[in-house]
């Protein structure tokens, strides 16, 4: 769920498509979206163990509590998400106004805090079990993911910055609607341009929720305070952000809101035909995960498992088959160890498997 956060200025995702894009995870899941969420325990509980080394049985514990997160929402939030692509789908046969994408928006993350709200209490449960060293190796792994930000952030001049941004947002709406004319391109660009940029609030932030996560932990709270405490963080950050910083991201959106605005007015019919072929996908793959039973990985035709470690479950990457070597994979940015490893192609598709070092995949 953290990731949502860290894409929200991507508001055409939000009209798009709500569960996916607002993840992150576009490209994959429209191609496996099935396969992702069945598989989402196991990969999830690899993500835990990159923040910290988990025992075997904090292992089993997180894997248990997110197989009934996930049956959760499979049953309770699924169904809604189905219905608000069906009106977004309904919807794109004619031309979004900024209030619609505002009020698109307003829903889907309506749907990101039910989320929060509903694993917070097991989030809670899950820290509060952290030893002492185990929270120096989650602060560790902060400083090194902010450095990384930070390099990233600051790469280039601010012109090469905004241009890199452009690229990556035009991308990111034509895994949507297809190719975009040199004339919605520089519609997207002037939207960028005359947002103001937030890098250093965004650090700021960062950085905050970090420093009070560790200090809430190391205080060892009840959970009910803890759950509290990180609700503020997560959820209610106009309780503790700055106001300019608040205003700038208002401004921000409501920018973001008129350009999708625009953006969807100057749709021709194939790419209103593209979008909409892609929701209605999302919808039927819902569907199917809403109709099934069993919380068994699926596997695609002429598939084969792969198991993560500790789980019995499988994993899944989009990418091409590798040898063995402890580099990325291409067409991915899984990074898989040069030992024990075997890799299966089918479909276009690598498998990986793992009996004992940690295979996963890292999204962004």
């Amino acid at each position: 769920m953290q990731r949502a956060r860290r894409i929200t200025h991507r508001v055409f995702a939000a009209v798009a498509a709500l569960t996916v894009a607002a993840c992150g995870l576009t490209q994959l899941a429209y191609n496996n979206f099935t396969v992702l969420y069945s598989n989402a325990a196991p990969m999830l509980v690899w993500a835990v163990d990159d923040y910290v080394d988990i025992s075997g049985g904090q292992r089993e514990w997180v894997r248990e509590r997110l197989t009934r997160a996930l049956a959760w929402h499979r049953r309770q939030e699924l169904p809604g998400y189905r219905l608000f692509l069906e009106k977004v789908a309904m919807r794109f046969e004619g031309n979004f106004t900024p209030d619609e994408v505002r009020q698109s928006y307003a829903e889907m993350r309506s749907h990101y805090q039910n989320a929060v709200d509903y694993l917070l209490p097991d989030v809670a449960d899950f820290l509060l079990q952290l030893d002492g060293e185990q929270l120096v190796q989650l602060e560790r792994k902060f400083d090194s993911e902010n450095r990384k930000l930070v390099k990233e952030s600051t790469r280039g001049t601010p012109a090469e910055r905004l241009r890199e941004r452009a690229r990556k947002l035009v991308a990111h709406i034509e895994e949507w609607t297809g190719e975009l004319t040199r004339a919605q391109r520089e519609l997207v660009e002037a939207s960028l341009a005359t947002s103001a940029d937030t890098t250093s609030e965004r650090l700021a932030d960062r950085r905050y929720r970090q420093t009070e996560t560790l200090a809430l932990l190391r205080a060892r709270p009840a959970k009910e305070r803890t759950v509290g405490e990180l609700r503020r963080l997560l959820v209610d950050t106009a309780t503790w952000r700055r106001p300019e910083y608040q205003q700038k991201l208002a401004d921000r959106d409501t920018r973001m809101f008129d350009m999708v605005a625009t953006l969807s007015a100057t749709l021709s019919a194939e790419q209103r035909a593209h979008l909409v072929g892609r929701l209605r996908g999302y919808i039927r793959d819902i569907s199917t995960l809403t109709t099934s039973t069993g919380d068994r990985p699926l596997v695609p035709p002429g598939g084969t498992r792969g198991s993560l470690p500790g789980s019995g479950h499988a994993c899944f990457l989009r990418s091409s088959i590798v040898a063995s070597s402890c580099e990325r994979m291409p067409g991915s940015k899984a990074e898989c160890p040069a030992s024990a490893i075997t890799l299966y192609e089918a479909s276009g598709h690598a498998w990986c498997r793992s009996s004992a070092e940690t295979v996963g995949q890292t999204m962004s």
